[in-house]
């Protein structure tokens, strides 16, 4: 595991199904995030690695921000070497 990495965290993103294809391009811009499965429903599980909670936490809000999101809902949130 890499050094700068302090907290690896799931997440449940609940979201409109007809933006699926948009929000899952998001995600994969952003950095250290992975789309782990999806749901033609509209859920989409992320795994997501940052160097503390805070960049999770704006991580998290980031994810939020995107156009039909409609829930981002953490699941496993795990310290290692956290700031």
């Amino acid at each position: 595991m890499d050094d700068k990495v302090g907290v690896i965290s799931s997440m449940i993103i609940q979201s409109r199904p007809e933006n699926m294809t948009a929000i899952k391009a998001a995600l994969l811009n952003m950095p250290d995030t992975e789309i782990s499965a999806d749901a033609p429903s509209g859920k989409i599980v992320v795994v997501m690695e940052a160097a503390s909670d805070r960049q999770l936490a704006d991580g998290m809000k980031e994810i939020g921000d995107i156009p039909g999101v409609l829930g981002v809902n953490l699941v496993f949130h795990h310290n290692e070497n956290a700031q």
